[in-house]
């Protein structure tokens, strides 16, 4: 199932969408000032982790900051209105197909966003060689600038105890592990080029410390959602108001930069 359409909806088509949004619930989401001044000035190469929530997304150098904005409220109002929608541990298909539904109405499409399984045939994998790999499948020709960016990324989670413990906390559950990597380019027009990977795991046995980086899977299972995913930045701009009134005041704090103060 294609959970991205092709085609935006029509503008009355997303007003009904927004006009008729989920009451939502309390916030749930830590108060840390994530980085909406830095989103406001910079375009240089830049990571976010979720605070409460098992996202990490990575701007390349010179991403300008409405794409950044676009790319960041976009991404977590979906996955709120997913989880108001279905439970991403026990409803996996329907909770993706709540995200596509509301990516989509932010002006978000892509030809080829399914869910299906990725084969695993490797014994003993990491899962961030794993993610890089799905990656580098959807990324074509865009992958020799996306990888080196995810890996620069990855390595300011590495080097932080905290935001390994941050990352683990949020994506592990038992043995079921979830999460979404977006990292984001931008073309010479001034479009945002972004590759959606949203993964979900289960595995028998593990060993190691922390489950991404440290941990090696056997039999493992992995159903994948990853690809290219296009903005319309003027369908953006329309949605953006109803977007940030919905999301209210936690629409700065879903995000941390990696970034060291």
């Amino acid at each position: 199932m294609n959970f991205v359409k092709e085609q935006l909806p029509s503008q009355n088509e997303a007003e009904l969408f927004f006009n008729n949004l989920p009451i939502k619930a309390q916030p749930r989401f830590a108060r840390i000032k994530a980085a909406s001044s830095q989103i406001n000035h910079t375009t240089q190469e830049e990571g976010f982790i979720g605070v409460n929530s098992p996202i990490v997304v990575a701007f390349a150098d010179g991403v300008s900051p409405e794409n950044r904005k676009a790319v960041m409220y976009s991404t977590q109002f979906a996955e709120k209105y997913a989880d108001t929608i279905a439970s991403r541990k026990n409803e996996p298909m329907s909770w993706y197909q709540a995200y596509g539904k509301a990516i989509n109405n932010c002006g978000w499409f892509s030809t080829n966003f399914v869910f299906v399984d990725h084969d695993t045939s490797t014994v003993n994998v990491t899962m961030d060689s794993l993610v890089l790999d799905i990656i580098a499948q959807v990324a074509s020709y865009n992958a020799a600038a996306i990888l080196p960016l995810l890996k620069n990324v990855f390595e300011m989670i590495k080097s932080d105890d905290a935001l390994i413990t941050l990352f683990d906390k949020n994506s592990k559950s038992d043995k079921v592990g979830s999460f979404q990597i977006v990292p984001c380019l931008e073309s010479s027009q001034g479009i945002p080029v972004t590759v959606f990977a949203g993964l979900e795991c289960e595995f028998r046995s593990l060993e190691g410390g922390a489950w991404f980086w440290k941990w090696k899977s056997s039999n493992l299972k992995v159903k994948k959602a990853a690809t290219m995913i296009n903005l319309n930045v003027d369908s953006y701009n329309r949605a953006e108001p109803k977007i940030l009134e919905w999301l209210g005041e936690e629409q700065d704090d879903f995000f941390m930069s990696l970034k060291k103060s």
